[in-house]
């Protein structure tokens, strides 16, 4: 067996590296957990303005980032008021009672809907691209906005996607002192996209007019431009709530996120100061005391327990009286040999100013609760105390 130096078994510095190290992997795991769907937003394929694929709407939201300089992504509630241009795109699965209410909230404010088309599934050796197997047909998007307009869809011989319907104006937008309907018509003149009278709302009939595929094209981006700046507003902004980027409650990230963040703050701290603190404790650790312990004491307080349990600690007092009785006969020379009854006598008369002996020690064997019981015993260990001259 070899003998133990006392050295520890591993250094300070590595000790420190490798709480550094847990306390680091634990953030992250934090911080991943709460923002791992909004890192990897390309994995999710579909008509929105975070997807690269053909159907997504990435590549408009980088031209006007380049032409506008700045694009804004609306992921949440409080930002669907925006005065900017607010680009909604919908794809087969859009509940139409979740894009009724967004489209009431801005019936005063310039928006512009983005009709389906598409029929894709994602691919598997890309998870961020799609391929096609076929169009939605029209009437099943007409009965996805049909609280909103009563449309008819098409597709013209080109095939690009047309509509019609009550209410519905082609697109016209203002250069200079001129009025000049875009290239938002087919040949035929039917209508890529519409303006609904009397609402600030454009409805987008072909997507391939904003899409990743339609902008592969230098007039397709040119088309696209003049189409987002239809209502004449300089800021446009693409929703994503309605394809499930909205910034649900989530408790992680309101742990990072102002104005709990000060608070998160505040806990690590006291966290590292409290791991610092137990690393540089003063003295050496304190043994695990016994459950049990030795000695007289250990068992005088067990017994005081017991007692206490039972509600029998006032009836001890004739056996303190006993004690001090044999204490002051002891300590005062008395004979050994007296009976009980000249003992008293004799104790009485060592004290002849205060309470005599027997009266403190009737007491204490009569006492009927334990206050009763603390006074007499306090009497008579002050007597034993006057006639020993212990004072």
């Amino acid at each position: 067996m070899s003998a133990d130096n006392g050295t520890a078994p591993f250094a300070l510095r590595t000790v420190l590296v490798l709480v550094a190290v847990g306390v680091v992997g634990f953030i992250a795991f934090l911080l991943l957990t709460a923002y791992g769907e909004d890192l990897k937003p390309s994995q999710r394929p579909g008509a929105h303005a975070l997807a690269p694929s053909a159907v997504g709407f990435a590549g408009a939201a980088d031209l006007v980032r380049r032409v506008r300089g700045s694009v804004k992504m609306v992921r949440g509630d409080g930002d669907l008021d925006t005065a900017d241009t607010l680009v909604i795109t919908l794809d087969p699965t859009t509940d139409p009672a979740a894009l009724d209410k967004i489209l009431k909230r801005r019936a005063e404010l310039p928006t512009m809907l983005v009709l389906p088309k598409w029929l894709v599934l994602p691919r598997r050796d890309r998870p961020d691209w799609v391929m096609s197997f076929g169009k939605i047909p029209g009437d099943k998007v007409a009965e996805q906005i049909g609280k909103i307009a009563k449309v008819q869809l098409s597709d013209n011989a080109e095939g690009l996607r047309t509509l019609s319907g009550e209410g519905l104006v082609p697109v016209v937008t203002e250069v200079g002192e001129e009025e000049y309907l875009p290239d938002f018509l087919d040949a035929r003149n039917k209508m890529l996209a519409a303006r609904v009278k009397d609402r600030q709302l454009i409805i987008v009939a072909d997507p391939d007019l904003l899409d990743n595929q339609g902008l592969k094209t230098l007039a397709g981006a040119e088309r696209a431009i003049r189409l987002l700046d239809a209502f004449g507003q300089d800021g446009v902004a693409f929703d994503l709530t309605l394809h499930g980027f909205g910034q649900n409650p989530n408790l992680l990230k309101l742990a990072f996120e102002p104005p709990f963040l000060p608070l998160t703050l505040c806990l690590l701290v006291a966290a590292l100061l409290a791991g610092w603190h137990a690393m540089l404790r003063f003295g050496p650790a304190l043994p695990e005391a016994r459950g049990v312990a030795f000695g007289k004491r250990a068992i005088a307080e067990n017994g005081a327990a017991l007692l206490r349990l039972a509600k029998r600690r006032h009836r001890t007092g004739d056996r303190y009286a006993a004690l001090i009785r044999d204490a002051a006969a002891g300590a005062t020379g008395a004979p050994s040999n007296l009976p009980a009854e000249a003992l008293d006598r004799y104790l009485d008369r060592l004290d002849k100013t205060g309470e005599p002996f027997t009266a403190m020690a009737e007491r204490a064997g009569h006492a009927q609760d334990t206050r009763a019981l603390l006074d007499a015993a306090r009497a008579l260990h002050q007597w034993k105390r006057t006639v020993t001259r212990e004072h």
